[in-house]
């Protein structure tokens, strides 16, 4: 680091540097691409809004200021003492659609402003840093294409004839376009398909990889690397199969269990990476989160588990929550989690609050990254052959005129992109009544909350940061990004009297007695009730939850949980102080609500706590069985 870096940036963006380049993240802390958006003055928060619908997007809001003052009964409580993990990025896919659109249909000037806009952070940029490389066709292109196409009947086990020439008439000089823009761009790699002769199927569609053609694959990705890397672009994380566990009928995929990846990686490809003196890391799993059971699995090989060559999970958003991010990184805590795959599209009622709900929900479970679908189709939501007809991007191409139009998820992933840096390290924050939020401390020292309102009304809540706060409101389903310089003066609790969202939680655990990933600890889901938020669910007895720093001032005498069952008796919430053994001040018996989204509000006797605490809710129950779950709760 120059020395005038060294003065810009100070102490905090030299250990933040540090701390990223240990996760082997690059850190350009003086690159005018990585530049953050200009911090606001000292005492003052910026705000950037997008509003409900995209009416408003990523447009400055009313500025606030810090200000001495108590927590009130809707506050967004933010402890920069509690970290958590680093980001990586955010970004998209460089589908073959998406490079074909912007490199040859495209107007020059309209494709360089667009590159401008989505890889730099300047006149309005959002900052990618985070993109996907389908290795060959996926759905989102305009033939069927593998590195190694043979006729039908032959095969090529040496690879003699491996060429990555298609992806250079479009797909790379648009990276290497983007990597002079953002030199810190990191890349992750994924096939849809190898070459149909290496399947059971003879063909890029359906099938799996034919055992004898083990070595074949591993080399075909080593080559595919290696040629990119030949041509100028590092690709830093690789994964096997785009959703191994979907075997589409209409565009390239492969089906590969759990076992079998976990094969291939042992025998095959990790030897290869290594053989080929490659630094390139690899991702498990790369599919949806309501099957955590398959990179488990993967991982029960001791040779996966241990090996620095695997640096994390891959998640797609298309089933299941992100809470289960969380309980693989709590038996794995050497991974990250990385979510490579969720897609916007014309099925999605409110684009705008699925992102929000989404990205913070990620992000709140250990998430490294974020990673929409395709960058750019056209005015048709093509081309495309096969697969998603009605996916949408980040922007669109006109093919009549050539112009290039961002769309409403440049603007939702803007709100975290543009403000949130590669290399910055999340704090806690709790969600208030209705309003859901994520807290980052940046490289430089910067600070950058996103918050979103998740009900059907303005709604105006207050953010504590150390003894000093401010309050501020949103309209319905709209979001903010907060940002602002300085440290944190004095320190300041939550009052135990306010609401407390069962999503705020610090920390979750439990017993791991069963092979279901479910019985491991509590995960959140979405709850779409008119107060909005994150609820707790899936618990078994012994599953608790953190609640930092609770003040309970002179004492509490009551508490109040909102919760839901659907059976007949789910159990006791039991409320202690310090641990899940600490001492017990409340014992909340729960019976049927009459449904696991019908919740009610249950009260009971509190003692025995004064002052500030550490608050875990612990489930019991019979072993086993489902017990409730948790919308909120108040003393």
């Amino acid at each position: 680091m120059s020395r005038a870096r060294d003065r810009r940036y100070g102490a905090a963006g030299r250990q933040a540097c540090a701390a990223l380049l240990a996760a082997g993240v690059s850190c350009l802390l003086g690159h005018a691409a990585a530049a953050a958006v200009p911090a606001a003055r000292p005492g003052v928060v910026a705000v950037t809004v997008t509003t409900d619908g995209g009416r408003r997007r990523l447009q400055p809001g009313r500025a606030a200021r810090w200000r001495d003052m108590r927590p009130g009964p809707r506050t967004v409580w933010i402890d920069d003492a509690r970290r958590y993990q680093t980001v990586v990025g955010f970004g998209a896919a460089w589908t073959d659609s998406a490079a074909y659109l912007l490199n040859e249909v495209a107007r020059p000037s309209a494709r360089e402003r667009a590159l401008r806009e989505l890889f730099t952070r300047r006149d309005g940029g959002i900052g990618l840093s985070f993109m996907r490389v389908p290795m060959g066709a996926s759905d989102l292109a305009r033939t069927r294409y593998s590195y190694d196409d043979r006729p039908p009947g032959e095969a090529d086990p040496t690879l003699a004839h491996f060429s990555i020439a298609h992806d250079r008439r479009d797909i790379i000089p648009l990276i290497r376009a983007a990597l002079r823009l953002n030199p810190g761009m990191r890349l992750v790699a994924t096939p849809w398909s190898p070459p149909g002769w290496m399947k059971t199927s003879g063909s890029m569609i359906g099938g799996s990889l034919r055992p004898q053609y083990a070595g074949a694959f591993a080399a075909y990705l080593v080559k595919f690397l290696l040629a990119y890397r030949r041509a100028g672009i590092p690709v830093q994380y690789l994964t096997l199969q785009n959703e191994p566990r979907y075997l589409p009928s209409d565009y390239p995929g492969m089906r590969m269990s759990a076992l079998e990846q976990r094969r291939l990686l042992v025998h095959d490809v990790l030897p290869a990476l290594s053989a080929a003196h490659l630094a390139t890391r690899v991702l498990l799993y790369d599919h949806n989160w309501d099957h955590p059971q398959y990179p488990d699995t993967v991982l029960a090989s001791p040779v996966l588990a241990a090996s620095p060559r695997v640096a994390g999970i891959a998640w797609h958003g298309y089933g299941g929550t992100p809470g289960v991010q969380s309980l693989l990184a709590a038996k794995y805590p050497r991974l990250g989690q990385y979510e490579t795959e969720l897609s916007g599209g014309t099925w999605v009622h409110d684009q705008v609050r699925s992102d929000f709900e989404t990205i913070i929900e990620v992000l709140r479970n250990q998430g490294r990254s974020y990673v929409k679908w395709s960058l750019a189709l056209d005015q048709h939501l093509g081309p495309h052959d096969g697969g998603c007809g009605t996916c949408t991007p980040l922007v669109t191409v006109d093919t009549r005129t050539g112009a290039v139009r961002r769309d409403v998820e440049y603007a939702t992933l803007g709100q975290f992109s543009r403000f949130i840096r590669p290399g910055a390290q999340r704090v806690y924050s709790s969600d208030a009544a209705g309003i859901e939020s994520v807290a980052f401390i940046n490289p430089d020292g910067t600070h950058a909350l996103v918050a979103f309102n998740d009900t059907a009304r303005r709604n105006t809540f207050q953010i504590e940061w150390g003894a000093r706060g401010l309050r501020y409101a949103l309209p319905a389903y709209s979001g903010a990004t907060f940002t602002w310089s300085g440290t944190a003066r004095g320190s300041s609790a939550l009052p135990a009297r306010a609401d407390q969202s069962a999503g705020s939680l610090a920390q979750s655990g439990g017993r791991d007695r069963a092979a279901d990933l479910y019985s491991w600890g509590v995960v959140t889901q979405e709850h779409r009730g008119a107060r909005g938020g994150y609820a707790l669910e899936r618990a078994v007895d012994g599953d608790w939850a953190l609640y930092p720093a609770l003040d309970f001032g002179a004492g509490a005498h009551r508490v109040r949980v909102r919760v839901a069952c659907g059976r007949r008796a789910c159990g006791t919430l039991e409320f202690r102080l310090g641990s899940p053994r600490g001492r017990l001040i409340a014992r909340v018996p729960i019976g049927s609500t009459g449904g696991w989204q019908r919740f009610a509000t249950v009260t009971a006797r509190a003692h025995g706590a004064r002052g500030e605490h550490n608050l875990y809710v612990i489930w019991r129950g019979a072993p086993g069985g489902r017990l409730a779950t948790l919308l909120s709760f108040r003393f």
